[in-house]
């Protein structure tokens, strides 16, 4: 296996009223862990068509503003178990983790707008307004770290 990280961007959406980011919970998964829109960057995709892109196939909608995007990206391993699944899918099989480049953005459309059906099986179930400290403990154990150092390189903690 290599050890390549596949690039990533992901979106923190932010309302600077309440102070509060807003967190999707993952579909189908037992332990109802929360995290926002993710999604690699395709062969020919800049990080911000992939940023709007993964936006419409999440949660239907990709009416925001960029109101910030570092350019230090972010890296997170898979924990074993993880990789050892990745393994039986030939585009995944590479991969020891992600490399993510963060996106602040305010969300321009009404959460009421936000639609989880756009593209095939769901990814979210739910989203819900956080702290960023109450998302950041929702979060799976092996992203935490890299969504600590995502929410302080944007501000927000």
């Amino acid at each position: 296996m290599s050890h390549a990280f596949r690039a990533n961007v992901a979106a923190v959406i932010w309302d600077a009223q309440s102070r509060r980011v807003l967190m999707f919970r993952r579909a189908g998964h037992s332990y109802h862990a929360w995290q926002f829109p993710q999604g690699g960057v395709d062969s020919g995709e800049s990080e911000e068509e992939a940023l709007h892109r993964e936006l419409r196939e999440e949660i239907g909608t990709d009416a925001v503003t960029t109101l910030k995007a570092p350019v230090r990206r972010i890296r997170y391993h898979y924990p074993r178990g993880i990789r050892k699944r990745l393994q039986s899918l030939k585009k995944w099989r590479s991969f020891r983790g992600q490399q993510q480049r963060w996106f602040l953005v305010r969300l321009e459309c009404g959460t009421d707008e936000l639609d989880f059906q756009q593209h095939g099986t769901p990814e979210f179930d739910a989203w819900a307004w956080m702290h960023p400290r109450e998302g950041l403990r929702q979060v799976v154990p092996f992203k935490r770290k890299a969504y600590r150092k995502a929410l302080r390189q944007l501000g927000l903690l």
